[in-house]
């Protein structure tokens, strides 16, 4: 079977001296393991469009369960990622998290705009990095099944709260009244150890949420696709409080650790 087909790039490993297995992206079929023949020389017709994190259009043949790559154009190689270590850090997670995601003959669509619209804005600049990373892990974690419930508190049903207790291990929030009357959290509140985004214990965190971070988290969530980046956040303290339930949100529920998220947590910009 030959087809030709639109991916993204999102892992690469080198075999022998010219050769190399590539993870790549499509809207088709999900994530395709494609070997790329020669595609490391410099004078390969395929060294542009098999570049790490490049769009581009493939023309694949199948023999048996492997995809062979026999031509390929590049659309898109996002290039100024690259113009910083952060950048670069930040895009090779997405793309770690985006192949976790995906499943093999299965289509993922939304995903591959999603990273798609996630590298666009770290080339062009047009977005700081924290919030670029936030949005991606709440839409990512969202669409590999766990949207969290930001409509109402779990509780009582009541959704404009002056403080909101986000639970990152259910996926739900309760006002402060619910909060302190339920039951299990009283328990929890017992034996709490404080943490700088909320309260720990017991292997499970409760961020304390201002009004203006879950707003953002609701725009990530539940806006259309063209519009999940389309805000913008008031002060560096409000985004860096973004940046960390998101992160704990897609961590917790991911179930791993990602070595490139530590790296690009270990040169991130900070936020003053």
């Amino acid at each position: 079977m030959t087809e030709t087909l639109k991916g993204i790039i999102l892992r690469e490993t080198p075999i022998g001296d010219y050769d190399k297995m590539m993870t790549v992206l499509t809207a088709e079929y999900g994530k395709l393991s494609v070997f790329a023949k020669g595609a490391k020389r410099l004078k390969s017709p395929l060294f542009t469009a098999t570049q790490l994190f490049s769009y581009s259009e493939m023309t694949l043949h199948k023999t048996g369960s492997t995809y062979y790559i026999r031509t390929g154009d590049l659309i898109e190689s996002f290039y100024h990622m690259r113009d910083t270590l952060e950048g670069a850090a930040l895009a090779g997670y997405i793309a770690d998290v985006a192949s976790d995601i995906a499943i093999e003959d299965q289509s993922a669509t939304e995903l591959m705009r999603l990273v798609l619209n996630s590298f666009h804005l770290i080339a062009t600049g047009k977005k700081q990095l924290p919030q670029i990373k936030a949005v991606f892990e709440l839409r990512a974690v969202s669409i590999a099944g766990f949207m969290p419930n930001l409509v109402a508190c779990a509780g009582c049903g009541n959704s404009d709260l002056t403080t909101y207790y986000f639970d990152i291990t259910s996926g739900v929030f309760r006002c402060e009244e619910c909060f302190r009357t339920d039951s299990l959290l009283l328990e929890k509140l017992a034996s709490r150890q404080s943490e700088p985004d909320g309260i720990y214990q017991s292997g499970q965190v409760i961020s304390i949420v201002s009004p203006s971070v879950f707003a953002a988290m609701r725009h990530a969530i539940y806006s259309r696709a063209e519009r999940i980046f389309s805000f913008e956040l008031k002060d560096n303290e409000t985004l860096s409080d973004f940046a960390a339930v998101a992160e704990k949100y897609i961590l917790c529920h991911m179930d791993r650790s990602y070595t490139t998220l530590e790296f690009y947590n270990t040169i991130k910009p900070k936020l003053v």
